[in-house]
């Protein structure tokens, strides 16, 4: 099978002639020639800027008379790449494309030119009455076929083209020459075109003194890789505020012991008062309490003396010999009557 290749190219500039526009037109013929192109690249060829161009590239990348190609690059004198678009034609999908629409479009014209109803053959002169040769089968004389209404004979119509078939043979008569093209395709192959086979064979674009740009390198073919890693827009610092940093020599007891030592001290500067943890109030019952090596017991008697008032007498008992009592008198105060007045 030989290559299809340069008659594709010959259909596909032939068939973007026949419908698109200007704009259009050159577009793929710059890309015909140069198998590969970037955006600025095209834009500069174009004399548009890059929007227009993006926006133009669209319509025929819908259209499926080019393929867009996205890669990251690093510019000469910087170090974070960007994304740079390119553009090339896939002359397989776009074939596959032509010949999509030349069948869609014939299908269309052929749902015209269906006739609605059967078409009247023959007519009287006389009553201008229209008959097909069905009906008029059983009506024959002399002279021929005869009016059902006055018996006049009939004249056969003129045989007309109707007007869908007069559409489709045009049709057919201006895509004749990309319908034979595509047969003559179809007897080779087109060979699978993709970025990396157009980008090889493109053909540079010579720029002048003035629109000269700075080179860009693919990320993939820098040395070493990316290198520096580029910081991520919007993304905030999540590491650590504080950092402490302990050095050991090796001594791990040591190292437990002034862990320990320093988490008595802590306790202990962060202790509560006495006058709060400790209550003041006399518990009613024997208590004992033991500190080092004496034991002192409190017992409390309710002792009447000749006042009447009662006294809080308490023993002392313990290892320490402690001569007499020693007596606490409580008084009870007296609650002032307090006056009230009626409010009105």
């Amino acid at each position: 099978m030989h290559d299809s290749l340069p008659l594709a190219q010959t259909l596909v500039r032939s068939v973007i002639r026949a419908f698109h526009s200007t704009q259009e037109i050159l577009v793929v013929e710059a890309l015909v020639t140069h198998s590969c192109l970037r955006d600025d690249e095209l834009a500069y060829l174009m004399k548009m800027n890059t929007k227009d161009l993006h926006r133009l590239c669209a319509s025929l990348r819908d259209a499926r008379f080019l393929t867009v190609h996205t890669r990251p690059e690093v510019i000469e004198g910087k170090t974070r790449p960007v994304n740079r678009t390119y553009y090339y034609i896939d002359y397989q999908q776009t074939v596959d494309a032509i010949k999509w629409r030349v069948y869609k479009t014939d299908k269309d014209m052929q749902g015209i030119a269906k006739p609605q109803d059967e078409s009247k053959e023959y007519s009287c002169p006389r009553c201008k009455a229209q008959w097909t040769q069905l009906e008029v089968l059983d009506s024959v004389g002399p002279g021929g076929f005869q009016c059902q209404r006055c018996n006049a004979i009939l004249e056969r119509n003129q045989e007309k083209e109707q007007p869908g078939h007069q559409q489709l043979s045009r049709m057919n008569n201006q895509f004749k020459f990309m319908t034979d093209m595509l047969q003559e395709i179809d007897r080779g192959q087109v060979q699978e075109c993709n970025f990396d086979k157009a980008i090889a064979v493109a053909r540079p674009i010579v720029r002048e003194a003035t629109h000269e740009v700075l080179a860009s390198i693919p990320v993939d073919q820098m040395e070493g890789g990316m290198g520096k890693p580029s910081a991520v827009k919007g993304l905030a610092n999540t590491g650590p505020k504080t950092m402490q940093v302990t050095i050991s020599d090796g001594n791990e007891e040591l190292e437990s012991l002034e862990n320990k030592k320093r988490k008595e001290r802590f306790l202990r500067e962060n202790a509560l008062p006495s006058w709060i943890t400790d209550s003041s109030v006399p518990v009613p019952q024997q208590t004992t309490t033991t500190t080092q090596n004496t034991v002192v017991s409190f017992e409390m008697k309710d002792v009447d003396d000749e006042d009447q008032k009662p006294h809080k007498r308490v023993k002392l008992e313990g290892g320490v010999k402690i001569e007499g009592e020693i007596s606490f008198k409580m008084e009870e105060d007296e609650e002032d009557d307090l006056e009230f007045e009626d409010v009105v």
